[in-house]
């Protein structure tokens, strides 16, 4: 009778702990779909990309549920489907914050051509209005996306200046901000704004041209970098694929999982720091 009593409460608790891991993944995985559609949306507006978030979560999704099972069935090790969850589930947040600063890239090297072209069509006569239609007529993204932006704002009615300063704030480029407030100073003060485009394009493009040279000098610096946090990782697994039964203590007991998180974490701080060493702001 006790061990019948004993078996129906373990099942019952059992029972019970699985409907509410039920109810608490039912409730995480709302909150994740909500969280990575209403960023989707976001993002890829300001990427200008015209993808359906719900198809972006559902293929993540995917990736997330059979990847790692894949990647367990092949190695036999756990802790490579666990930390290819982990990739798969950040990968996407990563994948933007890289392609905006792609994307911001090439405004910046984009600027200092267009700000000339906008300054000769100013001093032929055109209006500020016009020229900025004609760049974007003729021009090339990403930088004429967000100039006509600046167009569609000002025939809804928005003033040039609020029109420009979303431009700036869409555009969070030191340069860009310098393009904004040399129009406003001289809408608001009077000047020849084809001369001061005109400068300020030089100024930008001997800027830029300063910084692709620190960026070719600190080349060497950013790949020891790589190497140095890709060295470890590669001994690692080549170990494993060679020497499967020495390595396996690493994965499969606690020292050796403390170990690697160890070594995860002064391999993040490292690359950081070498990082951080040839970053020069100009």
């Amino acid at each position: 009778m006790d061990l019948m009593m004993i078996a129906a409460t373990s099942l019952a608790a059992a029972a019970f702990a699985c409907v509410f891991a039920v109810n608490a993944g039912q409730q995480l995985l709302a909150r994740y779909r909500e969280r990575f559609l209403e960023q989707a949306q976001v993002n890829l507006s300001d990427l200008f990309l015209f993808v359906e978030p719900s198809v972006l979560y559902a293929t993540n999704l995917a990736a997330i549920a059979i990847l790692p099972i894949l990647v367990w069935l092949l190695s036999g090790w756990w802790l490579a489907a666990i930390a290819t969850a982990a990739v798969l589930a950040v990968l996407p947040r990563k994948a933007y914050r890289w392609l905006r600063q792609r994307r911001l890239e090439t405004i910046q090297a984009q600027l200092p051509d267009t700000l000339m072209m906008l300054s000769g069509s100013i001093r032929a006569g055109l209006g500020f209005t016009p020229a900025l239609e004609s760049i974007v007529r003729d021009g090339r993204p990403p930088l004429t996306q967000e100039l006509a932006l600046v167009l569609r704002e000002q025939h809804v009615g928005v003033k040039t200046d609020d029109a420009l300063e979303h431009f700036a704030g869409r555009v969070p480029l030191p340069d860009a901000r310098l393009f904004v407030s040399a129009v406003s100073i001289s809408r608001a003060v009077g000047g020849n704004l084809g001369e001061n485009l005109a400068t300020l394009a030089e100024t930008l493009r001997r800027r830029l041209v300063m910084e692709q040279k620190v960026k070719a000098l600190t080349a060497q610096g950013r790949l020891q970098g790589i190497v140095m946090a890709s060295l470890p990782v590669c001994i690692v697994a080549y170990l494993a694929m060679m020497y499967p039964a020495t390595m396996r203590p690493m994965f499969e007991t606690w020292p050796g999982l403390a170990v690697i998180t160890t070594c995860v974490m002064l391999e993040y701080v490292g690359y950081k720091v070498c990082v951080k060493i040839v970053t020069i702001d100009i």
